[in-house]
């Protein structure tokens, strides 16, 4: 069972709801507290103050009693000057409610802001690697490493992983068939001329064989060109089982074909090309005939620059093995030459 995967128009509506509910819960406990702690000094100011006037009162009063004992004097006029400046002492100032929420909302502010930047961070954060990594063409596995946390991310990694397998095995496939002969399924010339250049770039030492199945014409004319095909898969077949791993079989063309052998000497050339050929000659073949071959073979020496120097020495070898009767193999080396029959 797949990782749970939060939606993020689900995280999206949950956080806004969470922030709107605990930013009102905590804006109205603050304000309470702060309108209540108003209220409580002012209650005891106010009540100081009624001490205080409510004595001074009572003093003029007394005083004023002492002074004209036969004039009734009546209280109640001080009295109601000392309940009407309590009142006007009750009332709040709007400045004093305003001050005393400010900091308490603008801390409160400022913690909204910091966590929703926090929360839009975290959700930009796999988009932006999912990007990156795509743009920067980093393999399936880096895009692994991605915290996709939310449902989203998890589906657009999903498709961008899809996609670039999808892309690697179609490249792939088009390399196969840009660099494999489409008949015989061996490497065709295009991959044959990279080995050579790569080889000759490097001065790695090594030999070739050109390889031609003698009077092949005479096959498609005879027995149709559906036969030829099959000889020559047959052939490509047989090529590659007898060179194995010591070396590269090529189709270079029509009934051509050639074998590149690195870090071999002419000598180990010469033994594996001769053993290619009598094999060859004693093999059943689709067209129910002896199909022999022709070979020529030269080995890389200090003066070859370019691939096409090589194959034109080799291609000498295998015209001259062809003029001296066909079914044999014609050595080139530097200043040598010799034929094996």
């Amino acid at each position: 069972m797949g990782k749970f995967k939060l939606k993020l128009s689900f995280v999206i509506v949950s956080m806004t709801i969470i922030v709107v509910l605990a930013t009102t819960s905590v804006s109205i406990w603050s304000s309470y507290q702060n309108f209540n702690d108003i209220l409580m000094h002012n209650k005891i100011a106010v009540r100081e103050n009624y001490v205080k006037e409510i004595s001074a009162i009572t003093k003029i009063y007394v005083q004023e009693k002492f002074q004209e004992p036969d004039m009734d004097k009546a209280i109640e006029p001080y009295m109601e000057q000392v309940a009407d400046k309590l009142l006007d002492e009750m009332s709040i100032p709007f400045s004093a409610f305003i001050k005393s929420i400010t900091v308490p909302l603008l801390i409160l502010f400022i913690t909204v802001m910091a966590f929703a930047v926090w929360i839009a961070l975290k959700i930009v954060q796999p988009l932006k690697k999912i990007s990156t990594d795509f743009e920067e063409g980093e393999a399936v596995r880096e895009l692994e490493d991605i915290n996709d946390w939310y449902d989203e991310a998890h589906s657009l990694k999903n498709v961008i992983q899809n996609m670039i397998t999808c892309s690697e095995s179609k490249i792939s496939d088009l390399t196969n068939q840009l660099n494999l002969d489409s008949l015989t399924g061996i490497p065709n010339r295009r991959g044959m001329d990279q080995i050579l250049n790569e080889l000759i770039l490097n001065r790695v030492p090594h030999s070739i064989v050109l390889i031609d199945l003698d009077d092949f014409k005479s096959i498609n004319d005879t027995y149709g060109h559906t036969i030829g095909d099959e000889v020559l898969k047959a052939f490509a077949n047989h090529m590659q089982v007898n060179i194995d791993k010591r070396g590269m079989c090529f189709r270079y063309g029509g009934e051509e074909f050639m074998v590149i052998l690195p870090s071999t000497t002419i000598d180990v050339a010469i033994e594996l090309a001769e053993n290619l050929r009598i094999k060859q000659a004693l093999l059943d073949t689709a067209c129910g005939r002896p199909v022999t071959l022709s070979a020529g073979v030269t080995a890389f020496a200090a003066n070859i620059k370019t691939s096409n120097q090589l194959i034109t020495i080799a291609d000498q070898a295998l015209y001259k093995a062809k003029q001296s009767g066909r079914n044999c193999t014609c050595v080139i080396n530097e200043c040598s030459e010799k034929i094996i029959k």
